[in-house]
């Protein structure tokens, strides 16, 4: 897989299945006509990362490098159509490899691609020394600068950011007085601080399980915050405070930013007439009493969304653009991710930062030092 290079060599953590990564000495694959090599500075954990770990993903085929927030360093100058990057030149990256030739990708749809290959799922990731970029990238725009006073750890975060932006651009209409999101780690924090800049006049409730976590959500703004611990299973308190905060029953806007099957169902539950549902995440695979559960739910979830009229969406990913809109917000500081990143790790230690994603301590991880 790596040809080799007597000037460069490197460390990569492969994940060769199920709980089962391994950090490995490799060579680095030589420069050609088609692919970018990069230094990696920072690669934060996702949830994708954590549940592929612990369970494999569809997409992936071991051994593979996970890791697919990305910042690193060019080792070379890059020429694209539209833009040169210096060499030694800081760089956020978008890892969605798109085919280039299907109605998606003609329209620059790159992300929903019908072909398309992602960095740290079907091409090896970020948790790496370097990472060898195909040349794809380089044509649709998909690497960019990092901004001077963005740093490695906050530009590895510029994707996961993009990807926010991308599900509220979904959002057609203003035609809801309330949202909600469900879920409390960093997506669903980003996605708080983007629609409190965007839409200033609108209440938003974040729903979340850690405490710690839902008292960052209301320093970030969010009108109000509910712990799901309680138990309060029909949700009458999110919905008290919803009507409290718009004086009336009205559209609204739920965010399902959480891999949890069962907040399906609390979206159904807590959207309102003519509402709006955005699934954010990608659901984890559930055991079989809970999709037995689910199953019987789907009958009146589905009438549900024919008596009130309700809009379910989806978003996954982001385009090149979403991307550089992510860096100019976080470089003006309209958006502060810095405050997310709370766990570093060195490339040794990768487990640990995935466990501590796991087990909800802190809120973002991510792997700085190689």
């Amino acid at each position: 897989m790596f040809k080799r290079n007597k000037h460069k060599s490197m460390r990569a953590a492969y994940f060769y299945g199920p709980n089962n990564i391994k950090i490995e000495n490799l060579n680095l694959k030589s420069h050609s006509n088609d692919d970018v090599i990069l230094k990696v500075l920072s690669c934060s954990v996702c949830s994708y990362d954590v549940r592929t770990f612990r369970n494999g993903s569809f997409k992936v085929k071991p051994p593979i490098v996970l890791g697919h927030e990305i910042c690193a360093e060019t080792t070379n100058e890059i020429i694209g159509k539209n833009s040169r990057i210096r060499p030694n030149q800081r760089v956020s990256v978008y890892p969605v490899i798109p085919c280039m030739h299907c109605w998606y990708c003609n329209k620059k749809k790159y992300n929903l691609c019908y072909n398309l290959k992602e960095l740290g799922s079907t091409v090896n990731g970020g948790f790496a020394e370097y990472i060898s970029i195909p040349k794809t990238l380089v044509e649709i725009d998909g690497i960019i600068p990092v901004l001077d006073n963005v740093t490695n750890e906050e530009a590895s975060l510029i994707e996961p950011l993009a990807c926010c932006i991308n599900g509220i651009n979904q959002i057609k209409s203003k035609n809801f007085d309330s949202i909600v999101i469900i879920g409390d780690g960093p997506i669903g924090l980003m996605q708080l601080m983007l629609l409190k800049k965007d839409f200033t006049d609108k209440k938003v409730i974040v729903i979340g399980k850690i405490e710690h976590r839902l008292k960052m959500a209301a320093k970030l703004g969010a009108d109000g915050v509910y712990n799901v611990t309680s138990n309060d299973t029909n949700f009458k308190h999110v919905s008290e405070l919803t009507q409290e905060l718009t004086d009336k029953q009205s559209p609204n806007l739920v965010f399902v930013s959480n891999n949890n099957v069962n907040s399906l169902k609390d979206a159904f539950m807590l959207a309102n007439k003519n509402g709006k549902i955005i699934i954010f995440s990608g659901i984890k695979n559930s055991t079989t009493d809970e999709s037995d559960n689910f199953a019987k739910n789907l009958t009146a979830e589905a009438n549900a969304i024919h008596y009130n009229q309700i809009t379910v969406m989806g978003s996954f990913s982001s385009t090149p653009l979403n991307l550089r809109k992510a860096m100019e917000l976080v470089s003006s500081e309209e958006i502060r991710i810095k405050d997310l990143i709370t766990n570093t790790f060195e490339l040794e230690r990768l487990e640990d930062a995935i466990k501590t994603s796991e087990s909800f301590i802190g809120l973002k991880s991510t792997i700085n030092k190689f």
